[in-house]
């Protein structure tokens, strides 16, 4: 590397090449070295610009000190095998309140220099600010993967500008290292690139983000996609009863009328509709579309043949709106619309479908800091999309997260730039990478750079256990976390709440070991769907009459010595069923509210960010012997869960059941629970507080414990997680009961005196 870069990794000892130099003093002889070059580096005719640059007018006049300044960045050393100077080259202090002179460096570090200022530290221990270079590429991989990191010596990287406190030093895990990720993220960074360096030796180049959509990226992305990554491949073609929009033709067609077994290849829609939007009254002339589109469908079939497809689907024109009958079997098939589509583009700019594409029907600002040298170039990177789509309507809206999440390949249009996210990648628009340069050879250290982080549901796979377990958790966990970030969105219609979050079961319940089944949207492993012979030897029940799914099995063994040795997991399919009853509403965050015609124990059946319980292992999920539970559902006849889950029972037959569910136990007495007038708060005269997450508003410890008191509140056990044992408050109306939230104690002072001897059934609505 050249002589920043010389700097930035050099040895101490060529013995020892974990050991560097840190060389950043201010009055040290190569930096005054530095500063008198700037006449040979820096162009005195810097480009004016003929649009806004991130608010700085570029001049072609450098300031006195800018003129003295020399950043150059070249590659002609060799740092293979040489980590990372977290402290970076010091090339310049800015005092006190510095403000800058018109000059266009100048305005570039007038910038950085306010962000600067939110370190978050004492105000007093700031001192001044310093612009540092640090290099890129191994900074970047060290950030994400934690550890200090070794790159190729043939990967050329750029550095990049950052304005810090000259207490400043990056120790790994350190408040700082986290605060200069987050400035990154949330402002992007300057990034300084040597003129002579190709950008197609780079892995990663910034990129100035024109004002129109550039097709040439996005096709790029979709090559790379094509070409090196396996997960993303389509194992099952579209169904051939699929309707999609003619972009050309501009008319809706049907698959089945095509000559063709299956789908032409297509381009799905995500976007949010607007709120006064009504969809029996989308009319169609025959199979004409309208003359006048929302700008956000008209957007995106002009990106669609931009990019060398010809069909789309949108749900307004491809789902049947009039007929009730066919509009609900297709929502049944949402998720291998999603999944088959070839690429998915995602609106989330604006807050309806009147507002269209950036970049399409709307010109995009230009937000990045540009300057161009006589033999360097900066530009900065915008922000992180991570945040602004995170904040955006799009993702607050129910339907639109399994969109995302089944889908293969997502196109996301921000307000100021595109980005991409395929099942094995991500990547923005102002920092491309170079995937043939990337995928030439393994980057362990960098793979955290480009993975996908935003929308990909990684596809269930059992782990390695020791011999003779298997963890059943996998798939479990993955819809508990599913289910959590879908319950934090909103639906305009409350019947939508399971037939929004359907195509996320069905993925899960289409995998071929331990699938998760579910009873209105409450998860559960099957006894049928546990194949795996080697990890239960022989099982003895409390009674024959009670199927496996009700009773804990207790295990004795009758083999030979050797099989006594393996390393059996006990199963307690009713504990996974009843951690899935274990759900609880966020008391942060908005109050819950009770949704119209769905169970009160389903999460389902209330409007709320839900979480739930997680064990680390099978094994920390546990049940007591006491008391006695069975739990069924009624359908005209009372019928068992696991009758209603067979291997040959359709996957959609639980919701045509009753959505009562029944739970055969013995309560909690009201002598167990004392409310402490003190601290206002709810214990068991066994000791230990109990933590409340009520579901029903305007619940607090005293009027739990009073209505426990009177016979109106009752509690059940339901499974111990780890060290907490998870309780189901419930309420009594008119002979029936409903859930209305959840309790939390510690499992050491949950003991069988505090339960009665009598076993009731309580009718869950």
């Amino acid at each position: 590397m050249a002589f920043i870069r010389d700097r930035l990794f050099a040895k101490k000892d060529e013995g020892d090449e974990s050991t560097l130099h840190m060389i950043r003093e201010p009055g040290s002889s190569q930096l005054v070295d530095i500063r008198r070059s700037l006449s040979h580096s820096l162009s005195v005719r810097a480009q004016k610009l003929g649009r806004r640059v991130s608010s700085i007018r570029l001049s072609n006049r450098l300031c006195r000190f800018c003129r003295d300044l020399e950043i150059q960045l070249a590659s002609n050393g060799n740092p293979e095998s040489s980590y990372v100077n977290n402290a970076g080259l010091l090339i310049r202090k800015l005092e006190g309140d510095w403000k800058g002179d018109r000059c266009p460096l100048c305005q570039i570090f007038a910038q950085m220099f306010g962000e600067a200022h939110d370190w978050p530290a004492d105000p007093n221990d700031i001192g001044s600010i310093e612009i540092r270079v640090f290099p890129l590429l191994p900074l970047m991989a060290k950030r994400t993967s934690g550890k200090p990191s070794l790159f190729l010596g043939d990967d050329a990287s750029d550095c990049f500008l950052a304005a810090v406190p000259s207490l400043f030093t990056l120790l790994p895990g350190s408040e700082n290292e986290a605060w200069l990720s987050s400035l990154i993220s949330k402002q992007g960074c300057v990034v300084c690139s040597q003129s002579a360096t190709s950008p197609k030796s780079r892995l990663f180049t910034p990129h100035l983000v024109s004002p129109n959509f550039n097709p040439a990226i996005v096709q790029e992305w979709l090559r790379c996609c094509k070409t090196y990554h396996r997960n993303c491949a389509l194992d099952q073609r579209p169904q051939p009863t699929l309707n999609l929009i003619d972009c050309v033709n501009r008319e809706v067609i049907s698959c089945s009328s095509q000559a063709t077994d299956s789908a032409p290849d297509y381009v799905a829609l995500s976007y949010v509709w607007g709120k006064n939007t009504n969809a029996s009254k989308i009319a169609t002339k025959g199979s004409m579309l309208p003359q006048h589109l929302p700008r956000v469908i008209e957007d995106s079939m002009s990106v669609t043949v931009a990019l060398g497809f010809r069909y789309l689907w949108v749900d307004r024109y491809c789902v049947e709106q009039r007929d009730s009958a066919k509009k609900h079997e297709q929502i049944m098939h949402m998720d291998s619309v999603y999944q088959n589509a070839v690429l998915t583009i995602i609106a989330t700019a604006g807050t309806d479908e009147t507002f269209g594409l950036p970049g399409v029907s709307i010109v995009r600002p230009t937000k990045q800091t540009f300057f161009q040298g006589e033999n360097f170039t900066l530009l900065s990177t915008l922000p992180s999309p991570h945040d602004s789509i995170a904040k955006s309507r799009w993702a607050t809206r129910g339907w639109t997260y399994q969109e995302a999440i089944l889908s293969r390949r997502r196109l996301v249009f921000t307000d100021d730039q595109l980005y991409f996210e395929c099942d094995s990648m991500s990547c923005s628009e102002s920092l491309l990478v170079s995937s043939d340069n990337y995928y030439r050879k393994p980057r362990p250290t960098l793979d955290s750079l480009v993975r996908p982080s935003m929308f990909c549901l990684q596809r269930p796979v059992v782990s390695t256990p020791p011999p003779g377990k298997v963890d059943r958790l996998i798939n479990f966990q993955t819809y508990l976390y599913c289910a959590e970030q879908y319950s934090k969105r909103t639906l305009s219609f409350d019947d939508d709440a399971l037939n929004a979050f359907r195509g996320i079961i069905r993925h899960l319940e289409s995998v071929s070991t331990f699938p998760v089944r579910h009873v209105w949207g409450i998860p559960l492993i099957h006894p049928d769907d546990d194949n795996l012979p080697e990890d239960i030897i022989q099982e003895s029940y409390y009674t024959s009459s009670v199927p496996p799914f009700w009773k804990t099995p207790f295990f004795s063994h009758h083999g030979s010595v050797d099989d006594a040795t393996r390393s059996v997991e006990r199963v307690d399919y009713l504990a996974f069923m009843m951690l899935g009853l274990c759900w609880r509403h966020d008391p942060y965050r908005n109050p819950p509210r009770r949704r119209n015609n769905l169970p009160s124990w389903s999460w389902v059946g209330w409007e709320g960010s839900v979480s739930w319980p997680r064990p680390s292992s099978s094994s920390a999920i546990r049940r007591s012997n006491w008391p006695w539970t069975t739990i069924h559902m009624e359908g005209g006849s009372t019928q068992r869960v696991p009758e209603l889950y067979h291997k040959s029972t359709r996957t959609k037959q639980p919701a045509q059941h009753s959505k009562s569910l029944h739970i055969e136990t013995s309560a909690m007495t009201r002598n167990a629970f004392i409310f402490n007038d003190a601290s206002q708060s709810l214990r068991l005269s066994t000791g230990g507080n109990i933590k409340i997450y009520p579901s029903k508003q305007g619940i607090d410890a005293s009027k739990v414990f009073k209505r426990i008191q009177s016979g109106r509140y009752e509690v059940i056990s339901l499974v111990t997680v780890e060290d907490e044992a998870y309780l189901m408050l419930i309420k009594w109306y008119r002979r029936s009961a409903y859930r209305v939230g959840t309790l939390v104690i510690d499992d050491s002072y949950l003991t069988s005196p505090l339960f009665t001897s009598k076993v009731k059934t309580f009718n869950l609505r």
